[in-house]
């Protein structure tokens, strides 16, 4: 993930949609860098978290998670006045509204475009539904299958005597939704040219219809409907799929020159010879036959000989490829970046599609994991968490802890199988994704918990440990949890429990492989310090300034660790400075195994992770326990004495203050 500036930088969107079209439509908006805040009720939310597949209990759907990326999440009821005047303190603020329920719906929730534009006379607002806002079937149902189906493009997809089949993918649901992003990105250019908002509405009927250039001309000019053509193309041949020995290829000659470049490249010189096939009408009026001497040349040849047979004579030719051959292996869609993964704090590392333009000033981006259901409702609206069933029985507040106050973020892992290999390597992630994954001492208990799961799983062979959303591995501790430290002891206690969770990483059975993007300070570098093999893109930096800042210590344990991979003289100047050390630094000294541009990392992870995987295990565990048994022969002691000074002092609690409230602290020495 990066956090490059987007075009829609600064353009902010309320999201009233759910399901498909309208999420898409404001999931492009929010990859170009608008900030889109997706506005759902209180009981569920968006449809999609519980429908359109199964989830894991406690998780939103695959099918959520696809079409949300990039946005925050409030609850709202737009049924009552109170969380009705909220949605309007958002309006406020607010550049682009976008809606897809039924015509008529928000005028009766009181959120219409009228009523918006009371309160924002310049908005934008969108509205997308099955057949727009008016018209005879205006009021119809808005599904993709029914708009497919009533705006002809079932009625020319299959074969010519099969039944009417809807297209494979739902073109009515992201052709309105695409249709929708680009109008609105049109009405913000006239916006700032004019200062005008206005009004706009597309559905999926008429995105379908659009869509329907070779189908509509076909019937201009002849009068009669267009009919079914299997993969055909309706305006030349050959250009469709054609059979071969083992599956099936498509080539596309949809022109004279590349039709006589296909008969040479298959010896076939006397078909273009063929009056039957002279030209393209021709071609297209015995397409039934030319199909058949082609799939009878192609008969005994495969379909990777054919199709590298065919590029090779200049004429374009693919394979068929299913998307598990596409999403898991396919180079050109790596290099093109159209798989992105994101760190998820319920579900851990996941996949999506990445965004399908790439703009050289101003890349789509992702920067947000899907949201949790009113993950910002107190980041945005104030509100405080919701009362459980229990607890509202029991007529009490929950108990606010310094966890809970800190936001608390989790540390998850998956497992996940090594390609070219019976073994996996476990994912383990950091994620606090909005304090630049500061950890909380909830997060340092879960890490301790899955170090120890994923030592008691034989199959896997490696873990790979890395920070949520891409802009940092881990930005030291959350500071919010020292601010109710009373004395000292608190700060024993308090590294106590830190050294547990170190301790269980850097005792882990198996290799440990780093991925730091962006900061890995104090907690974030003491970590790093436990993996084996550290990668790291230009942008990271380690060490803790928390001399100038906090004014508290660091376990001894950790800075040993980080006199094995930085050098005592390297780190003792940037700790007693209060300065960060660079990414080439940190390789120079050999804390950091390589320095890697954010495109290729998870290229050259997959690379290290498959080596590290085809190892012995026996060897790789006996390797980790020398290399424990070498640090531990300058091991320190217990340094409690320490913590009890620094976390007890004036000065600590000062430091906590000054970066709470982000001044400079004033130390005192006591």
């Amino acid at each position: 993930m990066t956090g490059t500036a987007g075009a829609l930088d600064g353009v902010r969107v309320l999201d009233l949609t759910q399901v498909m079209a309208g999420p898409y439509c404001t999931m492009l908006l929010a990859d170009l860098g608008a900030d889109v805040i997706k506005i759902e009720s209180p009981e569920g939310g968006d449809q999609t978290r519980t429908s359109m597949g199964t989830p894991r209990p406690g998780s939103d759907t695959p099918a959520f998670h696809a079409l949300n990326r990039n946005k925050r999440s409030v609850t709202l009821n737009l049924r009552t006045d109170a969380d009705r005047a909220e949605f309007f303190r958002l309006v406020a603020d607010a550049d682009v509204v976008v809606e897809n329920f039924r015509p008529g719906v928000t005028d009766r929730l009181g959120v219409g475009y009228e009523a918006v534009r009371e309160v924002r006379p310049d908005i934008i607002y969108a509205s997308i539904s099955g057949f727009g806002q008016y018209g005879p079937y205006a009021d119809r149902p808005g599904y993709d299958l029914i708009a497919q189906g009533m705006a002809g493009a079932v009625s020319v997809t299959g074969d010519p005597d099969g039944p009417p089949v809807k297209c494979g993918l739902p073109v009515g649901d992201l052709g309105a939704g695409m249709l929708c992003a680009l109008s609105i990105a049109a009405a913000h250019v006239h916006r700032l040219r004019t200062g005008e908002g206005q009004y706009l509405e597309t559905s999926l009927y008429e995105a379908v219809l659009a869509m329907s250039v070779w189908e509509s001309v076909e019937y201009f000019a002849g009068g009669e409907p267009p009919q079914r053509l299997g993969s055909a193309h309706r305006m030349s041949a050959p250009y469709q799929v054609v059979r071969t020995k083992d599956g099936h290829a498509t080539i596309a000659a949809n022109n004279q020159r590349l039709w006589l470049r296909l008969c040479e490249a298959l010896d076939l010189q006397h078909l273009a010879d063929d009056e039957r096939f002279a030209t393209n009408t021709d071609r297209m009026g015995h397409r039934a036959e030319l199909i058949a001497l082609l799939e009878g040349r192609l008969a005994a040849t495969s379909t990777e000989s054919c199709v590298a047979q065919l590029l090779e004579a200049g004429v374009p030719a693919g394979p068929i490829l299913d998307y598990g051959q596409i999403l898991d292996h396919d180079p050109h869609a790596r290099a093109r970046g159209m798989v992105e993964e994101y760190d998820h704090p319920v579900d851990g590392r996941s996949r999506v599609v990445g965004f399908p333009v790439k703009l050289a000033r101003t890349p789509a981006t992702l920067r947000r994991h899907p949201p949790v259901l009113g993950e910002h409702n107190e980041e945005l609206l104030g509100k405080e968490p919701e009362l459980t069933a229990d607890e509202e029985l029991l007529g009490k507040k929950p108990e606010l802890t310094a966890d809970d106050d800190a936001g608390s973020g989790s540390v998850t892992w998956t497992r996940h199988a090594v390609p070219g290999t019976d073994t996996y390597a476990a994912h383990l992630t950091l994620a606090n994704p909005d304090r630049r994954n500061a950890l909380t001492l909830h997060m340092y208990d879960q890490l301790e918990r899955a170090c120890q799961e994923i030592d008691a799983d034989p199959d896997v062979r490696l873990t790979v440990l890395r920070g949520a959303g891409g802009r940092a591995f881990a930005a030291g501790t959350d500071i919010r949890e020292f601010r109710d430290f009373a004395s000292g002891d608190d700060g024993v206690a308090y590294e106590r429990r830190v050294g547990l969770a170190v301790d269980r990483l850097a005792g882990m059975r198996m290799p440990v492989v780093a991925v730091v993007e962006g900061p890995a300070v104090g907690a974030g570098s003491a970590l790093a310090s436990c993996c084996d093999v550290v990668l790291c893109t230009p942008d990271a930096v380690f060490g803790a300034p928390i001399g100038r800042t906090l004014g508290n210590c660091l376990a001894p344990a950790m800075i040993s660790r980080l006199y094995a991979g930085l050098g005592r003289a390297r780190t003792l100047r940037a700790l007693l400075a209060g300065r960060l050390i660079t990414a080439t630094e940190a390789y120079e000294s050999g804390f950091v195994a390589d320095i890697v541009d954010p495109a290729d990392l998870d290229e050259r992870l997959a690379h290290l992770t498959a080596d590290i995987a085809r190892c012995a295990p026996l060897t790789l565990a006996a390797l980790k326990e020398a290399d424990r048994r070498v640090l531990a022969a300058a091991a320190p002691g217990p340094a409690e004495d320490l913590y009890a000074r620094v976390y007890g002092s004036r000065d600590f609690g000062e430091g906590v203050a000054a970066f709470l409230e982000k001044r400079k602290p004033e130390w005192e020495g006591r």
